[in-house]
């Protein structure tokens, strides 16, 4: 995900747009301050690395289900349907704990 802010107002900010502006940078950089600027001289923001870390996990996981489907086609996923009963029954009252909180 790639985010483009541009600054061609800022030129004319008061000293309070500024601040913000300083304030959103570090913000942004977990406290650290930053010049905001690429070395290609253009303005970046990174809101988060929960992209990136989707992507990872989107991969992983795709790799994982195709693992799985080959495995099924091929005949040889077997299940243990007291560990899945277990799972069941665990998450039933896992979550109808949560649900008074």
């Amino acid at each position: 995900m790639s985010i483009q802010i541009y600054n061609d107002g800022l030129a004319g900010a008061g000293a309070s747009e500024a601040t913000r502006t300083q304030d959103l940078s570090r913000a942004t950089t977990g406290g650290k301050p930053s010049s905001g600027v690429s070395s290609s001289g253009e303005d970046q923001v990174q809101i988060s690395s929960l992209s990136s870390t989707l992507t990872a996990d989107g991969s992983q996981h795709a790799a994982r289900v195709q693992e799985l489907s080959a495995v099924y086609q091929s005949g040889g996923y077997n299940v243990n349907s007291m560990d899945v009963s277990r799972a069941i029954v665990n998450h039933a009252l896992t979550s109808a704990g949560m649900e008074g909180e």
